[in-house]
């Protein structure tokens, strides 16, 4: 599993075209739940993470438009691509401990969640691990439709926890 962490941090250092598309084929197999959504990893810099959420068959509700769980999905999985961003994955273990969607407009076409990395102050979060076993990230995710209309803000709260430090089975 560890040499599995440092490939995806050396993905995340180097965000190239090639290595989000190499990152994306990597998660899909690690996390198979949000594997047939079909989402793409757009950017990946020091300032926010965008994910696109395609408006297919699969994702759609009975309307037509994308379904709200694959909204709060996406949603969860850009702030989880922020949180490794900005942390990696071979340090810490993240965890999602809370998840709030409120939802504006009906997506019915593709959409992209948004995740500033702004919200994360990494000293904080070192300094609060450094006295405590976890810490505890909030973040909002903004998705918004091609044509820039919001269509729900995500809601998350993380636990980050040192690898060191979880008790294993």
């Amino acid at each position: 599993m560890k040499l599995i962490y440092k490939m995806i941090d050396k993905l995340l250092a180097h965000p190239t075209p090639l290595n989000l598309l190499a990152l994306d084929r990597v998660l899909q197999v690690g996390i198979p739940f949000n594997a047939p959504h079909g989402f793409k990893i757009q950017r990946l810099g020091p300032d926010e993470v965008v994910v696109a959420l395609p408006n297919r068959k699969l994702n759609q509700n009975h309307l037509g438009g994308v379904h709200a769980c694959a909204m709060a999905t996406v949603g969860e999985y850009a702030a989880g691509m922020s949180l490794l961003t900005a942390f990696g994955i071979s340090r810490y273990r993240l965890i999602l401990a809370e998840l709030n969607v409120r939802y504006t407009y009906q997506g019915r076409m593709d959409l992209e969640a948004t995740c500033s990395l702004g919200q994360i102050d990494k000293s904080l979060v070192e300094s609060g691990l450094a006295t405590e076993s976890k810490f505890l990230q909030r973040l909002t995710t903004t998705i918004r439709d091609r044509e820039g209309h919001a269509v729900a803000e995500v809601e998350t709260v993380w636990q980050i926890k040192p690898w060191e430090q979880v008790k294993t089975r």
